[in-house]
């Protein structure tokens, strides 16, 4: 059970961190190349935009899950905090819906491609496997957000001391 806390609370940040370690990496490789050699390595070059591209999508999960979007919260100090609390969920509720729009067009584009496979210009790799990133990282966003809202019913964390950070 501690492995799937541990798992839990720094998927995230783990994943993040090895990617972002990762582009660095192949990002200097190829400056090193470049200097030394005169032409750079094109499938590092693909490789880092694609690791660049899981990186976004996957760190947007990890601030749902600390509550810690960029939110427009100044205004809302001034409610009380029930107000506070209903507004906040009404915002986490339309970005839920947000991203379910997203999570059902991200599957829908990936399903139209494997009719007509699309392959990446250097390694030759299946767009597919580039693109499952959006639906699926919008899918672990979601479920931050409800395990958030989760904790928060529980009494685990308090969601506006995170939120107005």
């Amino acid at each position: 059970m501690n492995i799937l806390k541990w798992i839990d609370k720094n998927f995230e940040d783990v994943l993040c961190g090895f990617l972002l370690v990762s582009i660095m990496s192949m990002l200097m490789a190829q400056v090193m190349v470049r200097f030394l050699f005169g032409h750079g390595l094109t499938v590092s070059e693909e490789l880092s935009r694609f690791m660049f591209l899981y990186l976004v999508y996957f760190a947007s999960s990890l601030v749902a899950l600390k509550g810690a979007h960029i939110r427009v919260t100044a205004h809302t100090k001034f409610l009380p905090r029930g107000m506070q609390l209903f507004l906040l969920l009404c915002s986490d509720l339309l970005w839920l819906g947000f991203n379910a729009v997203i999570i059902y067009q991200g599957f829908k584009l990936i399903g139209s491609m494997a009719t007509k496979p699309m392959l990446s210009g250097a390694m030759l790799l299946d767009m597919r496997y580039v693109f499952v990133a959006v639906p699926v990282a919008f899918s672990l966003q979601s479920f931050r957000i409800a395990q958030r809202w989760v904790r928060h019913l529980l009494g685990c964390i308090d969601i506006l001391g995170s939120a107005n950070q």
